[in-house]
């Protein structure tokens, strides 16, 4: 029943994403600084969104790709690998998360009047007041609980980039229902049902999908995620083109989204993305670019990618709120206002996420193994 093992070039650590993951943080910081300073729309910088489609691919593929390469000794149709998987995620996500989101709730209102300072020369980037006033228990659970995605009223209601993080949950919540839908091999059938029934879901709900202000309602962008699992097949024996036309597939669903440059520069982030992790190891003109992302720096900025994505608004805010009150700043060119904000906000969201990840995120993980190791052992036991 078992699938044939992964092969040697499918089996070992896709360095690629490390690097990967930290561009894609630094570039969402990026377009919050841009538009925080004031400076018009620049393509590309200004497209944080895509740099979140991003972070999913990323997300799907390393999901699917580390479950493959598991399915030997950690079988999905076993419900001890979804519980094993469930902890792990929880344990990778929510001890820095937790202390971020009592950070922002506390200071919330303080944030809040950053905020409106930036909103006084700048009033067209400013975003619901909600976001920066309410501490009340409703709130408070539905964040501290993950559910905040699937309530339009609670998705985008804190200081923290967050949505993405209730999104990512509800993907982690249905992967071990994806896993089986999918099978352990390709097929192109299978992911087309998948898709369609995200879709479907989406259409049936269109109402209540279109009160989020932000897409954190999953059926809105499971096919995004169903976009990096493909492309994890991509790298078995014998898939073919397939992924690929999958890939096509989800393109295309952008590009009908939105038929304009926002949408090509989708397909052009999903096929770039496909060749770095899925394409052939023997393209000279990737080697470069792979070497490059799995160095050390590349290493170290994705290990930092998640705290640093969760951390810069909170001195973002701050900064950009201060520097507008300083006399001189406004009028300055818009490049020479955004180069002061990026290197300001930037080196202290560094600092701040460096010790988040040794303080917090490696200490949380490793409680996580300890934790799910008792589990594993007492499990056994109980049913014995």
């Amino acid at each position: 029943m078992l699938a044939a093992p992964l092969p040697t070039s499918a089996t070992h650590h896709v360095g690629a994403l490390d690097g990967l993951r930290g561009l894609a943080a630094f570039w969402v910081f990026l377009s919050h600084v841009q538009i925080l300073c004031g400076m018009r729309a620049v393509p590309v910088l200004a497209w944080g969104d895509l740099a979140v489609d991003l972070f999913m691919m990323i997300s799907g593929f390393l999901m699917a790709h580390n479950a493959l390469t598991r399915q030997g000794r950690e079988p999905w149709e076993n419900a001890a690998t979804w519980r094993t998987f469930w902890g792990r995620r929880f344990f990778r996500i929510a001890p820095a998360y937790y202390l971020l989101l009592a950070v922002a709730l506390a200071c919330g209102p303080l944030l809040g009047h950053y905020r409106e300072a930036i909103a006084g020369p700048f009033p067209d980037t400013m975003t619901s007041r909600d976001r920066y006033g309410d501490a009340s228990l409703a709130n408070v659970l539905h964040h501290v609980t993950f559910v905040f995605g699937l309530r339009p009223d609670y998705a985008f209601r804190t200081p923290l980039p967050d949505w993405s993080i209730g999104l990512e949950m509800q993907f982690y919540a249905v992967f071990p229902v994806l896993m089986l839908a999918l099978g352990r091999t390709f097929s192109l059938r299978r992911h087309l049902l998948v898709l369609g029934a995200g879709l479907g879901v989406w259409g049936l709900l269109w109402g209540y999908a279109s009160r989020f202000p932000m897409p954190a309602f999953l059926p809105m962008k499971l096919h995004v995620f169903l976009l990096g699992m493909a492309l994890a097949r991509a790298r078995l024996p014998g898939s073919g083109l397939g992924p690929w036309w999958m890939v096509a597939v989800v393109c295309g669903v952008e590009m009908a989204r939105h038929p304009d440059v926002h949408g090509l520069a989708f397909a052009l982030v999903a096929g770039g993305f496909g060749v770095l992790v899925a394409g052939s190891d023997r393209w000279p003109l990737l080697t470069p670019i792979r070497r490059w992302l799995s160095s050390a720096p590349g290493r170290r900025a994705g290990d930092y990618a998640y705290s640093f994505y969760l951390v810069h608004l909170l001195v973002l805010l701050p900064v950009a709120g201060t520097l507008v009150s300083i006399a001189g700043y406004l009028t300055l060119p818009a490049w020479s206002r955004f180069a002061i904000c990026a290197v300001l906000a930037g080196g202290v969201s560094l600092g701040l996420c460096m010790l988040l990840h040794r303080y917090v995120e490696q200490p949380g993980i490793a409680w996580g193994k300890r934790w799910l190791g008792r589990r594993a052992r007492v499990l056994p036991a109980a049913s014995g």
